[in-house]
């Protein structure tokens, strides 16, 4: 059941799920996912006495859903992983406009750079009109 968790969430974390070894290692709100999932699925086998495909709206099925919203949260991103720093980014911010961005011909700052902006300057900002 763990493992289930920890391999959707390693889709949106894979630097870190690898690491998530124990409970000294493993976030409190991953913890969390995980014991609502497995005492849901306890609830439900100790108290069914027919196991169905629907069993309703057990307090079992009723943990495994908040569960379940809970990871769905936590891998869209609306829900944070308090342990884990916020993305940053890669790189530097870019603004425009730059001298570069500005000159006659298209400089590409770099070969991986696709950027249809760059060229001549559309407007100058000291003539009289």
């Amino acid at each position: 059941m763990s493992q289930e968790i920890l391999g959707r969430l390693a889709q949106t974390y894979p630097t870190f799920v690898p690491a998530w070894v124990d409970s000294t290692t493993t976030p409190q709100i991953v913890q969390k996912v995980i014991a609502m999932t497995y005492a849901g699925w306890m609830f439900d086998r100790q108290y069914s006495e027919v196991v169905t495909q629907d069993p309703g709206t057990s307090y079992g099925r009723t943990l495994r859903n908040w569960a379940n919203t809970l990871l769905a949260d936590i891998i869209k991103g609306s829900v944070a992983i308090a342990e884990i720093e916020p993305n940053q980014p890669a790189t530097a911010p870019v603004f425009y406009p730059t001298d570069v961005s500005s000159t006659r011909e298209a400089v590409w700052a770099n070969t991986d750079c696709n950027d249809q902006s760059l060229g001549p300057a559309k407007f100058t900002v000291d003539r009289v009109f």
